[in-house]
C-alpha cells in the first residue's frame, strides 16, 4: 500500500534577538508566518524570509526555516 500525504501546512520561521534577561543573557523569539503555499520552491521562500527579515526591528539570527507539517494516510 503506498503512503500518502495530505492537508500539508507551510511555515516561514524567523528567529530574531528579542532583548535580555534580567541576569543579562540574549532572549530569543520567532517570527512564524503561516499559510504559506505548500508549493513554493525552497529558493523562492528563502526570498522572502530574507525580505522579510530584513523588515524586522530585530536582529535576525539563526536560520530562516521551512516548516512542513502533513497528514499521513494509506492510498
Amino acid at each position: 500500500m503506498a503512503t500518502q500525504r495530505t492537508n500539508i501546512t507551510t511555515s516561514l520561521k524567523i528567529k530574531v534577538e528579542n532583548g535580555t534577561t534580567d541576569a543579562g543573557a540574549v532572549k530569543y523569539a520567532t517570527r512564524t508566518f503561516s499559510s504559506i503555499n505548500p508549493e513554493i520552491s525552497d529558493e523562492d521562500l528563502l526570498a522572502v524570509g530574507q525580505g522579510l527579515a530584513a523588515l524586522q526591528s530585530h536582529d535576525v539570527v539563526g536560520d530562516i526555516q521551512r516548516a512542513e507539517n502533513a497528514t499521513l494516510v494509506t492510498a
